[in-house]
């Protein structure tokens, strides 16, 4: 299965990096070149941006070039010949599992259009689940938000789909491809690999310092009693999947599944 890596030509500490991560199993990666939004000119953002906001901030530029290298990923594989093909942005770290799962493709299942690879440690609700042979990974179906897209696997047929819903950008590609609440989502099917083979960890985001100067203008730090609250929420939401009798009574009468997906070096 070939491996594309999205990394900035000013980037070159992690492709350094990625080098040896994808080295040391054996795999090896061919390099996109980022789009590095910073240095598109206002005129040129606007022209890729949808006149209408979705998201809770405007697209910064870093997020913008980042929509637009996706993009570009996902341009060559619709073009391209092989079924399925990985994408990986480059602050990434690989479980053992990688080298195993990202050889071939004949695990996959049959209806898959997109796989996420990676974790964001968030509880997720998931489908039945089915081992992968010869690896201590499982895959089920992704049945609710998950953000992150520092891994994935997609198919061709896919890709030239989920094009058609990136003529504009108006959220953040890891919200346009898993989370329920943009259209890209209900029309794709859509696995977790549990536990993960990769995760974003070791380099500093590049486009995050854009996001929370963002959050600092359109939202207002909130009282110390909403603080309070907002740690209470926190602290529900990392053990909710044990404690929710809604999602206790998922795990008594189905199949499914909500957990927090873990990633062993």
């Amino acid at each position: 299965m070939k491996c594309y890596l999205i990394n900035l030509d000013r980037s070159k500490d992690r492709l350094a990096q990625m080098d040896v991560e994808f080295g040391r199993l054996g795999l090896s990666f061919t390099r996109v070149a980022a789009v590095d939004g910073r240095l598109l000119s206002q005129g040129e953002l606007d022209a890729v941006t949808a006149p209408v906001r979705r998201w809770e901030i405007p697209m910064p530029p870093g997020e913008i070039g980042c929509f637009l290298s996706h993009k570009k990923c996902l341009e060559i594989i619709a073009q391209g010949e092989d079924d399925y093909a990985a994408v990986f942005e480059d602050d990434i770290v690989l479980s053992g599992q990688a080298q195993k799962i990202l050889s071939d493709s004949d695990w996959i299942p049959a209806d898959a259009d997109l796989i996420k690879i990676e974790t964001f440690n968030s509880v997720i609700l998931l489908g039945e689940s089915k081992k992968i042979q010869g690896t201590d990974c499982k895959y089920a179906r992704l049945l609710s938000k998950h953000l992150c897209t520092g891994g994935y696997i997609v198919s061709r047929s896919a890709a030239k789909r989920m094009l058609q819903f990136m003529q504009q950008i108006s959220v953040p590609v890891d919200n346009l491809m898993f989370d329920p609440q943009y259209e890209m989502f209900s029309s794709l099917n859509i696995y977790q690999i549990y536990p993960a083979i990769c995760k974003q960890m070791g380099f500093e985001s590049l486009i995050e310092a854009d996001r929370k100067t963002l959050r600092k203008q359109y939202k207002h730090r909130p009282s110390f009693p909403g603080l309070v609250v907002r740690e209470i929420v926190r602290s529900y939401n990392r053990s909710s999947h044990i404690l929710s009798p809604t999602k206790l009574w998922t795990r008594i009468t189905s199949k499914k599944r909500w957990l927090r997906v873990s990633f062993k070096p």
